[in-house]
């Protein structure tokens, strides 16, 4: 019995990691990778700093991260392992980023603010993403599951019905992060992100103690470990947060919402011919390469090119031209102005994915 014992407390951490590892969201964005990304490049700021108290049964304990319970690389590499966007970068100065949010958050756009959205056009971003907070919650127990007669019968016939999730629980906490333009700070998309159930296993949500008990008890009879089921849960629901975000966000309604709050909409026709599709005329268009600036005199044609191409499509303005020939494999950002002052870019891929 006691080399049974040691046995067991050997294998179920290795076995917990081995779990843990298969679940990683990277590996659950590999399908989402293979879809077309939006065509826009994002600044990622603001942070999931915990709001709403940590109290013993809520899900989270920011202790000693400044508040802020996942950090902004890590939504970063969410967005690049789910190829969500054209490109994506993030804010690294924490105190900039706690600035912004504040910023934000006001009633007016502080000339502060302005300055920043500013900067970001300029660096050749198309829309800011901000994390906006984590809401803590409590954690609902919900009880045994349905999937008990599964862990009864792996229990008696081969005695590992530890591993079967039999537990049910739910964290109320929810994850704000929004899509906002880069003229004023406005939300164009604002998704609610929570986790929904998770389905714990013996392993998972009691600590050793219960799992010896097990040998002699059927698992889901066995009580919870309070400090396992919130590790448990709230990795867990980090984890989903995330990849909820970049599913929503590459999601075809967001997509077709975002093209529809901006004044213009850009697409590629074939390999190389630009589509503008605007709720008015456009006063100008610019291309800005990667590789590099257009000299002014190519430039200047291919905007004239475009401009005179203006066709009206009901109460729509189509504008399509042939991108030059100078422009090489790489992506190119264009920025369009309209004749009420409205201003809208995107960032396309010549030559790659489309």
């Amino acid at each position: 019995m006691k080399g049974s014992m040691v046995r067991i407390r050997r294998l179920v951490p290795a076995l917990v990691l081995l779990l843990g590892a298969c679940q990683s969201p990277r590996a659950e964005l590999s399908g989402l990778a293979a879809q077309s990304p939006l065509d826009y490049a994002v600044m990622v700021t603001g942070g999931a700093f915990l709001t709403g108290g940590e109290g013993a049964g809520d899900t989270f304990d920011a202790a000693g991260r400044d508040g802020e319970v996942v950090p902004l690389d890590e939504v970063l590499d969410v967005l690049r392992s789910g190829v969500v966007f054209r490109r994506a970068s993030i804010d690294t100065d924490l105190a900039h980023r706690r600035a912004v949010l504040q910023q934000l958050r006001s009633p007016t756009a502080e000339p502060v603010l302005l300055d920043y959205l500013q900067q970001a056009r300029d660096d050749g971003y198309d829309f800011l993403l901000v994390v906006e907070q984590l809401q803590n919650g409590g954690i609902e127990r919900q009880g045994v599951n349905g999937r008990w007669p599964v862990t009864l019968a792996t229990w008696l016939l081969l005695g590992v019905g530890m591993f079967i999730p039999d537990h049910t629980f739910e964290s109320r906490a929810t994850l704000r992060v929004t899509v906002r333009d880069l003229q004023t700070g406005r939300v164009v998309h604002d998704p609610g992100l929570f986790s929904g159930p998770i389905d714990l296993s013996l392993v998972e949500r009691s600590d050793f103690l219960g799992i010896v008990l097990s040998i002699v008890v059927p698992p889901f009879w066995v009580g919870d470990d309070d400090q396992r089921v919130r590790s448990a849960v709230g990795e867990t629901t980090l984890r989903r947060l995330l990849v909820q975000l970049a599913r929503d966000l590459k999601s075809e309604p967001v997509r077709q919402r975002l093209r529809s709050q901006t004044s213009a909409a850009f697409a590629l026709v074939g390999a190389r011919r630009l589509r503008v599709d605007a709720a008015e005329s456009l006063s100008s268009l610019r291309l800005r390469p990667a590789g590099g600036a257009l000299p002014p005199q190519l430039a200047q044609q291919f905007e004239q090119e475009l401009l005179s191409s203006l066709r009206m499509e009901g109460s729509r303005f189509l504008y399509e031209a042939e991108l030059p020939a100078a422009l090489t494999a790489g992506s190119v950002q264009v920025l369009a102005a309209t004749i009420t002052g409205g201003v809208a870019s995107a960032t396309l891929e010549l030559g790659g994915r489309q």
